[in-house]
């Protein structure tokens, strides 16, 4: 059947009309769509300061080794190693519409991260913020986050076991192992979400989330570094005990003991029946880990009692206390030394009493050292052990809640 031109032709007006009408309104919303979302990838700055980092672009060339002092800018997808000897800043360009230098991030020895988006506003009107991405694959790192003068951060770290979302112009400390991931606030906010439950973090808070569970309640940014101070589990557990008879020739060992005294579980370390001659009797505790970056403080914490010493104060060259706390750590410039503290009740010998504090006999007394970190000559790095033990002739001490304390 013949059709009617005069139908088709109005036909192929409406809709050369309708398809104009859709171009002349879709191509500039289309515009201010893209000009509204658009972004740039940017690089990183990547800086080994100590031994040798490997970078590794997801695509093109492989690893390239970056040693002390070198540089380097790596696009998004970068996989950074450091081993555990090395240690490396990263620069990220997320300050403003034109991208400038801005949050950095420092990573310590043994760790692993990828940057998985890097990118910025393309255009001035943009609305996208400027998006830093990580993912901590296992390790410690370090980060400072800018504080834009027009444009939003958005500033998100990605672990095995959650999700962190970092506020702009704060400083922040994130570790993660097989086991748990934790972070610390020290200045801004934080979110940690894992197992559909968030958890909101302020200025010198902490938490920690392990696989398959939710992020702990936000808690104080101070922790121990002391495992099974208060002696809850067994004394095995973080504890290793002996004496040393030092060169004097006694042949009599002190003993040690899990008690409660006065309502206070505790460890208690005795020595009776023998001649004057030197003894330790020892309890030690490996800790090996280096202080945070950021730290502020770092005291000494236990409960202690004496209750019997046969030497007056701590001996002829106040080393011999019936208590004593002795913390070994490495300096910045890896030289190690020593912090010591003794309590004793009677110094009727007049000995010097040099690392010594006098205490009530018998009787339970809480002590908490000064902020090491403004005591000591030279700020420690890394704590290496931490010894309690009596020592002297015959003593009996009791010590419980001993605790290293960083901040």
């Amino acid at each position: 059947m013949r059709q009617n031109p005069e139908r088709v032709a109005w036909v192929l007006l409406s809709l050369a009309f309708t398809l104009f009408c859709l171009l002349a309104v879709g191509i500039p919303l289309a515009i201010r769509w893209h000009r509204l979302h658009a972004v740039d990838e940017h690089g990183a700055s990547v800086e080994s300061l100590v031994g040798t980092v490997v970078v590794e672009p997801s695509a093109g060339r492989g690893p390239a080794p970056l040693a002390a002092g070198e540089s380097t800018l790596v696009p998004e997808g970068t996989s950074i190693r450091v081993d555990e000897t090395a240690e490396a800043v990263v620069t990220f360009f997320d300050y403003g519409r034109s991208a400038l230098p801005g949050s950095f991030m420092r990573i310590f020895s043994g760790t692993s991260i990828r940057l998985d988006r890097l990118c910025s506003p393309r255009y001035p009107q943009g609305t996208q913020p400027n998006t830093v991405h990580l993912q901590l694959l296992g390790g410690r790192v370090s980060l400072g986050t800018t504080l834009s003068p027009d444009l939003p951060l958005d500033f998100r770290v990605t672990t095995l076991h959650g999700e962190f979302v970092l506020a702009a112009d704060g400083t922040y400390e994130l570790q993660a192992t097989n086991e748990l991931s934790e972070i610390t606030v020290h200045r801004g906010h934080a979110t940690a979400s894992a197992s559909g439950r968030r958890v909101n973090l302020g200025p010198r808070q902490r938490t920690a989330v392990e696989l398959g569970q939710p992020p702990q309640p936000a808690m104080s940014a101070a922790r121990n570094m002391v495992d099974n101070g208060d002696f809850r589990s067994p004394l095995s557990e973080g504890w290793r005990t002996f004496n040393d008879q030092g060169a004097d020739g006694g042949d009599v060992d002190g003993s040690w003991e899990v008690v409660v005294d006065e309502g206070r579980r505790g460890i208690r370390l005795l020595r009776t029946g023998a001649p004057d001659n030197h003894c330790e009797t020892i309890l030690e505790q490996t800790i090996n880990q280096q202080l945070p970056d950021l730290v502020a403080s770092l005291t000494v914490r236990a409960t202690v009692k004496v209750r019997y010493q046969s030497l007056s104060g701590g001996g002829y060259l106040s080393s011999e206390y019936p208590l004593m706390i002795r913390i070994t750590y490495r300096d910045v410039y890896d030289s190690e030394a020593e912090w010591v503290h003794g309590f004793y009740y009677q110094n009727v010998a007049n000995h010097p009493t040099t690392y010594g504090q006098q205490i009530p006999r018998d009787r339970w007394y809480l002590f908490e050292s000064e902020n090491l970190l403004d005591t000591l000559p030279i700020k420690p790095f890394r704590i290496m052990a931490i010894r309690v033990y009596a020592a002297g002739w015959d003593y009996e001490s009791l010590v419980t809640d001993i605790g290293l304390i960083v901040e």
